[in-house]
């Protein structure tokens, strides 16, 4: 579904929406009436079910993979009537949608984090090989490689371990 449809069937009150993406990605900007269960947790405890969606659903993500991954799972566990935004938040944004911010939220978006940890691991590469070996030259290829299958498949492992982590989850 565009964001212009989604927009127009938001004002309706037509649609219900689901964020599948981290919490701190949520609370950094969301659409305004959505729920957020991250795409790890609505598929590890299953407590999504057709009784919960009184409308039909759309699933929002940041670009779209997580979206895609959740409506695939629900529609599998659960036959709920389900859609996702194409381009997720990014082309909702790009749209000039609006997007509702919680107070107080900060933090750098997971995508940022594994940047800068694929730079620092790049740089450090290089400079470990110019030094010491060129081996360490096997690091810069790892994380480029890494790169090229996140980009390939949607699916990076990186990001997946972040999102785990103490500093990207807000306790309630």
């Amino acid at each position: 579904m565009k964001a212009s449809e989604l927009h127009a069937r938001m004002e309706r009150s037509d649609v219900e929406l689901l964020d599948v993406r981290t919490e701190l990605e949520f609370n950094q900007g969301h659409l305004p009436g959505a729920r957020n269960i991250p795409l790890d947790r609505l598929q590890a405890d299953g407590s999504f079910t057709p009784e919960n969606a009184a409308r039909p659903l759309c699933i929002i993500c940041q670009s779209g993979k997580r979206a895609e991954k959740a409506l695939a799972h629900l529609q599998s566990a659960c036959g709920i009537e389900s859609c996702i935004l194409e381009g997720g938040m990014n082309a909702w944004q790009e749209s000039g949608r609006p997007v509702q911010k919680n107070r107080g939220t900060h933090g750098i978006t997971l995508i940022r984090q594994v940047q800068m940890i694929i730079g620092a691991a790049n740089l450090l590469g290089l400079v470990l090989a110019w030094q010491i070996s060129f081996w360490w030259l096997l690091l810069p290829a790892m994380t480029s490689l890494g790169l090229l299958m996140a980009g390939l498949t949607g699916f990076c492992g990186l990001a997946v371990l972040l999102s785990k982590m103490p500093w990207n989850r807000i306790e309630h």
